[in-house]
């Protein structure tokens, strides 16, 4: 072993003859120390590895632990639909049962006489199987939630339908999977304004695929009046602003501006969405 030792600390530290001494004194030491417990005994290699790598300037390359295994690299956060579609790409396939998504929606809604606008809340949450042909399950309710507009403050309930279940953010059905968002692939036209105002469902739907989305989100950089600000997407004199969140390249929200009647105020948010994403193996019954 002590044959190994000094191989070891030989090419670790070249050493002239003269050396040899100091050498042999390095090795009596080691092996007439006591064995330390074995926690403080990693604390010791792992300050050796780095005073190795102070000393000789080597670059150490930290593989994973199972010699298959991919050699994952961290991702700077977007900063441009682009490469938020490159991460949309090289994002990892989660092994859970469940991907559940799941909306915050307010909605502007109005009543007459006398007349009351009012946004009114709404929750969406989505369980969608990754497993073929299993039931997708989607909950809509209205919350109780709501806010004073314009007009007269009259209860939730005026504005609220006892049927009504929210605005409708996507156009694709699905009863099981597999699950497909028809608005995924269809064409947008060259004006940017309408180009967002298109992609919106697809944006929006929980069956846009990432690799669908990533494509949608390069079909939207090509129009340079389609700007990215730190993850808000829009264009000038547009009614439909989304926002992507850089880290993951993932649609976090919407807002748009579309009121209908001249007493709500032409800048008012009339609808705002805000999306978050959550794998799972385990789902309400």
């Amino acid at each position: 072993m002590r044959d190994v030792l000094d191989d070891d600390l030989a090419e670790l530290y070249p050493v002239r003859g003269s050396d040899d001494v100091r050498l042999a004194r390095l090795r009596e030491q080691l092996f007439a120390e006591k064995p330390r417990p074995r926690s403080y005994r990693w604390v010791g290699i792992a300050a050796a590895a780095v005073a190795v790598v102070m000393i000789t300037g080597l670059v150490v390359l930290l593989r994973p632990a199972s010699r298959d295994a991919p050699a994952t690299m961290p991702t700077a956060p977007a900063t441009s639909l682009q490469e938020a579609a490159t991460l949309l790409e090289v994002a990892g396939k989660p092994s859970a049962r469940y991907k559940r998504v799941k909306y915050r929606i307010w909605e502007v809604r109005g009543a007459g006489d006398p007349f009351t606008a009012s946004a009114v809340e709404f929750e969406f949450d989505v369980w969608l199987p990754t497993a073929p042909g299993e039931m997708v399950v989607i909950y809509r309710r209205f919350t109780g939630g709501h806010r004073l507009v314009a007009g007269a403050d009259r209860p939730a309930r005026d504005v609220v339908p006892e049927d009504y279940r929210g605005p409708v953010l996507w156009s694709s059905f699905c009863a099981s999977t597999p699950c497909e968002e028809e608005t995924a692939n269809q064409s947008m036209g060259t004006d940017p304004l309408q180009m967002l105002e298109t992609a919106s469902p697809a944006m929006l739907s929980p069956f846009t695929t990432n690799e669908e989305k990533a494509a949608l989100y390069r079909r939207l950089a090509e129009s340079p009046q389609i700007r990215w600000d730190g993850g808000k997407v829009s264009a000038d004199g547009g009614k439909t602003v989304f926002t992507i969140d850089p880290a993951t390249g993932q649609v976090s929200g919407s807002e748009q501006r579309k009121a209908i009647d001249a007493r709500i105020p032409a800048d008012t948010v009339t609808t705002s969405v805000t999306i978050t994403y959550e794998w799972t193996d385990q789902r309400p019954s």
